[in-house]
């Protein structure tokens, strides 16, 4: 398996429109082997995907994503990136009832027997959560889903930086551009470029414990929960340059 492709992430950046934010979640699945994608937004129970429309309406009229789906369950639990396989019980909860066992069928039924699934979690309350799931009906080895775990994670905080603003246009309407001062833009950026707080210390001649403040700092200012998510937003708003 390839490593993960940067150019992906500033094409994230980029998208303006649902096809270009098609178009990037298909880029990922070529990429790293898998063939159904879905982008889900909990509260207003909004969701971009390839899977068929009467699973999607089905899902959404029944609200398993509240407390129903063993796999979003799981991912709650875990608060990361999961990889999973329909064909194993792990990380499921094997005494699973009729309503759960039908969520799962569902999935087994349209060939997303294994894949990862990603959560973000708003710091603002517009929204319960968002996951970004990727799957495909052949078994992922160990190797794969150790490796894709974090490419998901990754992927999924760029996407949910820029996808709200594009599917939900009228509760961004007013959205102000943060101000961010030079050092939390320093921070970010070097951040970006995969640096850890000591070395953008060293690379500032500040203190580690500095470094935390004005990336902790930056990410309240865009409303993102961590510094991930930070950096996306950040890049998204033309607030530092893309990586």
């Amino acid at each position: 398996m390839l490593g993960f492709d940067l150019d992906l992430l500033n094409a994230v950046i980029a998208c303006g429109s649902v096809d270009d934010l098609r178009a990037a979640a298909e880029r990922f699945c070529d990429l790293y082997g898998f063939s159904i994608w879905i982008y889900g937004l909990a509260g207003p129970d909004t969701a971009l995907t390839n899977y068929p429309p009467g699973v999607v309406d089905s899902y959404k009229q029944q609200r398993w994503h509240r407390g129903y789906d063993p796999l979003i369950n799981a991912v709650g639990r875990v608060r990361r990136a999961l990889a999973w396989d329909l064909h194993r019980p792990q990380p499921f909860d094997k005494r699973m009832d009729r309503m759960e066992r039908s969520v799962m069928g569902q999935r087994w039924d349209v060939g997303a027997r294994s894949g990862v699934t990603a959560p973000i979690f708003d710091r603002t309350g517009a929204f319960d959560y968002a996951i970004v799931s990727f799957s495909r009906d052949q078994p992922m080895s160990t190797i794969e889903q150790r490796r894709v775990e974090p490419y998901t994670q990754l992927f999924a905080a760029y996407l949910h930086s820029v996808a709200p603003s594009i599917l939900l246009p009228e509760r961004n309407a007013t959205t102000e551009v943060p101000k961010l001062t030079g050092r939390e833009r320093d921070c970010l950026s070097w951040a970006a470029k995969g640096k850890s707080s000591w070395e953008i210390g060293q690379l500032l001649s500040i203190s580690v414990a500095t470094v935390n403040f004005h990336l902790a700092n930056a990410a309240t200012k865009l409303d993102a929960r961590g510094r991930t998510l930070a950096i996306a937003k950040a890049m998204r708003l033309g607030l530092i340059s893309p990586v």
